[in-house]
């Protein structure tokens, strides 16, 4: 028997903009970690979680791209890390077993996912 799923909301296009200001406020400086999906079947996960800074939707013509911009603050300078999504189809989101936002979907033309997952607000551990 498989593990049950967390629930998932997809966003509407129309409203991406306004849901990934409102998520990167919410969620601002909790530790995210990235991990993509290519469609070939391979999969990079990042040893190193982030402090999440700012999730922005970015319209360039007829494109829209994400920036994923996150902060490493292990060091005494906290260094800026972005990550861009480039041709946006989709964006997701997962939810904790609390309610809290779990995991943030954003999915590019190649048919890529590229999944922000954050720390648990239920036992600390993402």
């Amino acid at each position: 028997m498989s593990e049950p799923r967390e629930p998932k909301k997809l966003i509407k296009p129309a409203n991406w903009e306004e849901f990934l200001k409102e998520f990167s406020g919410r969620n601002k400086n909790r530790r995210a970690r990235l991990d993509v999906f290519r469609s070939s079947g391979k999969t990079e996960e990042e040893a190193q979680e982030l402090r999440l800074e700012e999730v922005v939707l970015r319209r360039n013509g007829e494109r829209e791209d994400v920036e994923i911009i996150r902060v490493d603050r292990t060091e005494g300078d906290a260094e800026k890390s972005k990550e861009t999504v480039t041709n946006v189809r989709g964006v997701a989101v997962q939810y904790d077993v609390d309610g809290s936002e779990d995991a943030l979907e954003i999915t590019d033309d190649q048919n890529t996912l590229i999944m922000m997952r954050m720390e648990s607000k239920v036992d600390g551990a993402s």
